[in-house]
């Protein structure tokens, strides 16, 4: 028995690496960007941090790989290890680490867990999925091999998280005749590529369409500029601030240059403006609660993206926003008006650059392409008025999931807030545990219907997962 196992290892490797040469090449090399020579550093006095009153735990710090780390494990250990998966920390030379929000939950209950900085900062998916993942290789030699490895992240965090539960060696190959070959050729995959089998997933306001974020922003800058009736230009020119930010909200607000004050909350939108709010929401993911009331809070920040060049500052080769074929709505009235026509006539056309951002043999693109190619359980949750990872990605995510008929490994829950990654406590627990439950026991846990228009439109939409206060929850009270 154990000749043949060999046998077919080896058979197997010998497939796999001579087949190599001729599947790189259908790769293209990746052109050299300005995230490639940045750098950045770890202050190692930040990265210590304390054991909790009457949990005990064994407690690790340092540097792997050129990314800060955190990693604890309980004295009563249960064999599980919690990955967590940090939100975008912007452009500063500084990588930072903290702990998971519910790390006294993890640690009460057995739990162990782990954190990186990431060895790079700016919007840089690939670094977080490989840092994520050697730092579970570092936990695996320095503590041991864990029973269950579970991975959740906030916002890019999301995208980290899902992109890496779709790398190898995160494949079923299912059963019968030729899956131990198959599941012998995935296992090696995912060593050569530096893939880490994950049991379930737990993405928290994420960026689960990849693409779909920066096709958002720059439809947002492009639409408000169409509404405005100012000729929008890509790239942007210089003088971009001047000759087309400020006539653009000049023309859609009573009082416009609040948007630029401590309190852009109390720009007023005129009768243009309100057309942008409506359009906000459209593109957004569609009407739904808390959705038109969050754009005040929001109008500042989605509008800081304006006259961008859509290279995600550096991290990618050229130009990633594309919206040729898009088919724009002003409001939630499916039927296509004579101002609908005007607006798609109107509206800038923007091509991507060709092969920007490209996949790579073996491993993750700069920004991982999510394609819901997911075999382990999945539970994703995000708030109905969160306009800056939109709803939008969640919808995104379930029609890719379908589309590669893996559907049956997604559940999606919606809960009302306004802020970005805007959960309770309670919310939290829950869903790890639910999540726990589904992968223990098979339990599949209750979710949200994401793509029904008249469910999300629905003014109780969002109640059946919201648990306890958050800041903006008494916003819109559930009964």
């Amino acid at each position: 028995m154990r000749t043949f196992v060999s046998g077919t290892r080896l058979v197997a490797v010998l497939l796999v690496v001579w087949s190599f040469p001729a599947l790189a090449s259908f790769f293209p090399e990746e052109v050299e960007v300005p995230q490639d020579t940045r750098e950045f550093f770890v202050d190692e006095t930040k990265l210590p941090f304390d054991e909790l009153p009457g949990l005990p735990s064994t407690r690790y710090w340092g540097i792997d790989e050129g990314a800060g780390f955190r990693m604890e494990v309980p004295d009563n250990w249960n064999g599980d290890l919690v990955v967590y998966a940090h939100g975008f920390r912007g452009d500063g030379a500084e990588l930072t680490v903290d702990s998971p929000p519910i790390r006294q939950y993890y640690l009460a209950t057995g739990y162990a867990w782990l954190a990186s900085s990431y060895s790079k900062n700016f919007y840089d998916v690939r670094a977080g999925v490989e840092s994520t993942n050697s730092l579970v290789r570092h936990f695996k030699a320095t503590v041991g091999e864990p029973n269950r490895v579970y991975i959740t992240g906030f916002s890019m965090g999301g995208h980290v998280t899902s992109a890496s539960i779709e790398m190898f060696p995160n494949r079923d190959c299912g059963s019968g005749w030729g899956s131990r070959w198959c599941q012998r050729i995935v296992d090696l995959l995912g060593e050569l590529s530096g893939g880490v089998r994950y049991d379930g997933a737990a993405p928290f306001c994420g960026v689960m369409a990849d693409y779909e974020l920066f096709e958002y922003f720059g439809d947002f800058s492009n639409g408000a500029e169409t509404l405005a009736g100012v000729t929008s230009q890509f790239p942007p020119p210089p003088d971009y601030f001047d000759t087309i930010f400020v006539p653009t909200i000049s023309a859609l607000y009573l009082n416009p240059f609040d948007l630029l004050g401590p309190n852009p909350e109390t720009a007023v939108p005129n009768a243009l403006g309100e057309k942008l709010r409506t359009y906000t929401t459209q593109i957004s993911g569609g009407p739904r609660p808390l959705a038109d009331f969050a754009f005040a809070f929001y109008q500042q920040l989605l509008f800081s993206f304006s006259g961008t060049d859509g290279t995600l500052d550096g991290v990618i080769s050229g130009n990633i926003y594309d919206n040729t074929t898009r088919e724009y709505q002003l409001d939630a009235d499916p039927a296509v008006s004579a101002e609908e026509v005007a607006f798609n006539n109107d509206i800038i056309r923007v091509a991507r650059d060709p092969g920007v951002n490209p996949l790579q043999f073996l491993r993750v693109s700069r920004i991982p392409r999510i394609f819901g190619r997911i075999d382990v359980p999945v539970l994703s949750v995000h708030t109905t008025g969160d306009l800056f990872v939109p709803f939008k990605m969640q919808q995104v995510y379930r029609e890719d999931t379908i589309a590669r008929n893996r559907s049956h490994n997604l559940v999606q829950r919606a809960t009302r807030a306004i802020g970005h990654c805007e959960f309770s406590g309670e919310e939290l627990i829950e869903t790890f545990d639910d999540l726990v439950s589904w992968v223990e026991d098979g339990t599949v846990p209750g979710g949200d219907d994401v793509l029904d228009p008249a469910t999300l439109a629905d003014p109780l939409y969002g109640c059946n997962y919201s648990r306890g206060t958050t800041a903006t929850r008494p916003l819109a009270p559930c009964p």
